[in-house]
């Protein structure tokens, strides 16, 4: 009890360590307050997309004499949402530079995805900090400064050799110095997710509980780092130079090569070809024969095959058609920026095994349902909801049908899913061993580290 009381004096004595955990402990706190306030916004705006619609619902409503029903298709902004986990306070993932909260009309579709702007320089928020990020780059430094110069200070001092004679093994010591830091910065985490989760009304509940192993798991891969590179019985400027070149390689060196790699890989300019095409089709169209578009049309959509022909006057019928027409023309490259992001997603997972740092952070990404798979998940939910919009305004147009108020109380609502989710057993599996074998070698060469 005495060596664990002088251990604990030890270790808060030093300003230096000191200052690291206190200077964790703020980040932490700022990065939940910061967090917050951002993931308070997005839901903010969720939330008054819904009431303006619902506003504007009951505005239409009043009127005596409802608009055709091409013209509430062109007003008729319906509110989406991309469901985001309330841990996307913390782990705040793409859901801060996309739309979270997309409006969409009966018009088409592909334009309005890509034909906007994303993300409101003026709305930005500076920097990205997050828990997330504090975990995945800060929690690694804090390890390795309160860790890495343990055994090369004992040396320095000159009670390494004093150590080594004691009837409990020098290692012994070291094991319960490493153990203790473990503890001390273990707990701060604990403190911080606790406190954020009583403060944001997080769930205790798997996920809660996954953050905090997947933490563990990853501190315990940077200790088993501190703990093989004071083995080798360098001096705290080799050790510490070696540790933050450590970080560098997989906190920051790593994941740049894989995003580089993933980047030119699977380079795309989708985005931009399928805006342009389809500006470019729906300007053509003005020109084309009209009832020739709308048949063409009704080759892709048979159920309003019934519809009357075209007159003279101008007909929201042949206007909705060459809006979908247009989306028809750049599906084929719709579909091959899917399968690119997929195959870009897959190609991630699989090389994030390279970086802890960077399968630590896509994990907490996914817990948080705001990863790069999320986003594609909620675009295709975009996708089907507009159609079901284009189903309901097209059964009053194509047969002629007035729109009664019932009818603009039965308007289809966005219902938003979380898709499922399965674990990467084999994945988790590797890289639970390879810590393992970490932490076996690093503890067989610190027992064969004799003194100088």
């Amino acid at each position: 009890m005495l060596l664990f009381k002088l251990e604990c004096k030890r270790l808060f004595s030093g300003a230096v360590n000191k200052l690291v955990l206190l200077l964790f402990l703020v980040a932490g706190i700022f990065a939940i307050y910061q967090g917050a306030q951002g993931y308070k916004t997005l839901r903010i705006d969720q939330y008054k997309s819904k009431i303006v619609f619902q506003k504007e619902r009951e505005h239409v409503n009043k009127r005596e004499t409802l608009p055709a029903a091409g013209s509430l298709a062109y007003y008729a902004s319906a509110p989406t949402e991309w469901k985001l986990s309330p841990w996307a306070a913390l782990f705040v993932g793409e859901s801060h530079s996309s739309m979270v909260a997309t409006k969409v009309r009966a018009t088409a579709l592909q334009s309005q995805i890509f034909n906007r702007e994303i993300v409101n320089p003026a709305q930005q928020r500076t920097g990205g900090l997050d828990l997330g990020f504090v975990l995945v780059y800060l929690l690694p430094l804090v390890i390795g400064i309160l860790t890495v110069t343990l055994i090369s200070d004992e040396q320095h001092a000159g009670r390494w050799r004093m150590l080594n004679a004691l009837p409990t093994s020098a290692f012994s010591q070291v094991a319960k110095q490493l153990a203790l830091r473990f503890a001390v910065i273990w707990l701060l985490v604990i403190l911080l997710l606790v406190s954020a989760a009583i403060l944001l009304s997080l769930p205790f509940d798997g996920i809660f509980w996954t953050v905090i192993a997947a933490t563990s798991l990853y501190m315990v891969f940077w200790f088993s780092i501190a703990a093989l590179i004071m083995s080798f019985g360098k001096s705290s400027v080799f050790n510490s130079l070696t540790y933050l070149s450590s970080w560098v390689v997989f906190a920051m060196l790593l994941p740049s090569a894989v995003h580089l790699y993933l980047s030119n890989q699977y380079q795309t300019n989708a985005p931009l070809e399928i805006s342009l095409k389809q500006r470019v089709t729906l300007n053509d169209g003005w020109d084309k024969d009209k009832q020739q578009t709308l048949d063409t049309f009704l080759q892709h959509e048979s159920n309003w095959q019934d519809t009357a022909p075209l007159g003279e006057a101008f007909d929201w019928k042949w206007y909705y058609a060459q809006q979908h027409l247009s989306d028809v023309e750049v599906e084929q490259l719709w579909q091959q920026y899917r399968e690119t992001n997929l195959m870009r997603q897959q190609s991630l997972q699989r090389l994030s095994a390279l970086s802890p740092s960077l399968f630590f952070q896509l994990k907490l990404n996914q817990l948080a349902n705001t990863s790069s798979a999320d986003q594609a998940d909620y675009r295709l939910q975009v996708a089907e909801y507009h159609q079901q919009i284009r189903h309901f305004f097209y059964d009053f147009m194509f047969f002629d049908k007035p729109v009664t108020k019932t009818d603009v109380e039965n308007f289809p609502l966005f219902e938003a899913k979380t898709p499922a989710k399965g674990v990467d057993v084999w994945q988790l599996l590797i890289s639970t061993l390879f810590i393992l074998i970490l932490v076996i070698v690093a503890t067989l060469r610190l027992k064969q580290l004799r003194p100088i």
